[in-house]
């Protein structure tokens, strides 16, 4: 192969590879977001950031009260310690597992789904469980369907 064929090559993969780029932002830091971000008076503002359509759509066509959907999308708040994460990432969809201690220092975890949505992860379903022991604690990322206590 000749130098300039080597250099086409080269800078043709450079071209793609920026193309290809997925935001590689981890879930963890998408989550610690939302953990920082949302609160009691923004939650209904903010949800689009952090949650997905169908999320929110699910959400919404409960009968719940505003207010009842505000503090199901602040699940953030039934952890007030957190011991460790595991998160893993296929395609355009990813699992995160938070685990950590309640306000009276109960042990839960959360599982959470995402998606990848227009370059940023989005929670797609949430499951909270409330666990025995910190040995109960996942070992490993859980998708909320996965998870066996």
């Amino acid at each position: 192969m000749r130098p300039t064929q080597l250099l086409f090559v080269v800078v043709l993969m450079s071209i793609v590879s920026c193309t290809a780029k997925i935001t590689e932002k981890s879930l963890y830091k998408q989550f610690s977001a939302y953990a920082l971000t949302a609160n009691n008076n923004n939650i209904l503002s903010q949800s689009p950031k952090f949650f997905s359509k169908r999320l929110l759509a699910q959400a919404n066509s409960s009968k719940a009260s505003q207010a009842e959907i505000a503090g199901q999308l602040l699940f953030k708040q039934y952890m007030a310690t957190q011991v460790n994460s595991f998160e893993v990432i296929t395609d355009n969809s990813g699992c995160l597992t938070v685990n950590g201690y309640d306000s009276e220092n109960m042990p839960l975890s959360f599982n959470l789904k995402y998606i990848h949505n227009q370059e940023k992860w989005l929670i797609d379903d949430i499951n909270i469980s409330f666990v025995n022991s910190e040995a109960d604690f996942s070992t490993s990322a859980q998708c909320p369907g996965e998870y066996i206590n």
